[in-house]
This record gives C-alpha cells, structure tokens and sequence, in this order.
C-alpha cells in the first residue's frame, strides 16, 4: 500500500480498515514547563538590554550600537529556533490507539523518530499512574503496556488522563475474540 493511497489515513502505515480511536499528546502542562525554561532565555534579552543601558551606556552610541543590534538579533533568531523546536518536538511525540494496535511515535531529534507498533493481542497488561501534585489536580499521567515481545514495555509518557487511556486500551483488548487474544 503506497502512502497516502487511502484519502483516510492520518498516519503513515494505517491500514484500509483500521479505525483511529484516540491520538495523545503529552499534557499541556509539559510543554508549559519547556517553555518557562524557555522564557529564562527571553529575560536574557531584556537584561542585556537593561544592563547596556546602566553599566555601559557607550554601548548604545556609534560603532557599538551596531554590533550590540547585530549579536542581539543573532541571539532572538536563535530563540524562535528553540521555540520552533519546542514545538514541533512536543507536536510530533504521540501515541495512536486503533482498533488493532497502539503505535507509539517518539520524536527524540529534529531528525530521528521512532515508531513503535503493538497489536492489542500482545498486550499483557496495562497500568496507569499519577504523580505528585500537578499530575493528580491536572490529570495527567504514565500509561505503561506490558508485553511479551520484544519490546517488553510501551511507556506513555506524561498523558491526558491516563486513566481513561488504560481503559480504552484495556477494553479493546477484552474485546478482543478469544482466539486472538495472546494469553
């Protein structure tokens, strides 16, 4: 099957009767965090700027001033750039849980990705865990698959309501007919 063979599809390997029930994220609360980090860099900016200004005025007149402009908006380049990354490295890491597997898609690099795939009759078991104080007011959570096959364990790293996503896969899995299931 060629990609993007099947108008359908929203991601690249699904089959022609596979049924996408739920793509996950990690929480908005993660992303959150990586952009406060982010932010400190921002304050940079402005403290160089405040800092000219105060303890070396000479910086702000003829040559200087174009040098200081220069390496400042080398530096705001590079900021957009790490937001930019931020982005597409939070956007890009998901799972997808289908009717007949979970796909696991970890984006580690701006150019190196992962997929894993898991069809629901390797699943042995599923648990669901909240941490600390954000993960329990918020809901967000690890999702752990075990599995007997090579790759022992998927880890959902830091879902919305995890809870529910162990119960989705949980009972995809119950739905399963008898024969299939790989108990």
């Amino acid at each position: 099957m060629q990609l993007g063979s099947n108008p359908h599809n929203l991601f690249p390997g699904q089959q022609e009767n596979e049924e996408v029930l739920l793509i996950t994220r990690p929480h908005w609360m993660v992303f959150l965090g990586k952009i406060i980090f982010w932010m400190i860099f921002v304050g940079i900016l402005f403290l160089a700027d405040w800092a000219i200004a105060n303890y070396a005025p000479i910086l702000n007149t003829e040559p200087h001033v174009n040098w200081i402009n220069l390496l400042k908006n080398i530096y705001l380049m590079f900021l957009i750039l790490g937001l930019l990354i931020l982005w597409v490295m939070y956007y890009l890491n998901l799972q997808i849980i289908t009717n007949e597997r979970v796909v696991d898609v970890t984006q580690t690099s701006l150019l190196h990705h992962t997929v894993s795939e898991l069809h629901l009759s390797n699943i042995e078991d599923v648990t669901a865990e909240t941490k600390g104080l954000l993960g329990t007011f918020l809901d967000y959570g690890n999702v752990y698959v075990q599995t007997a096959a090579e790759t022992t364990r998927f880890v959902f790293d830091r879902v919305p309501n995890p809870a529910a996503v162990e119960k989705l896969i949980l009972d995809l899995y119950e739905a399963l007919p008898p024969d299939q299931k790989g108990e």
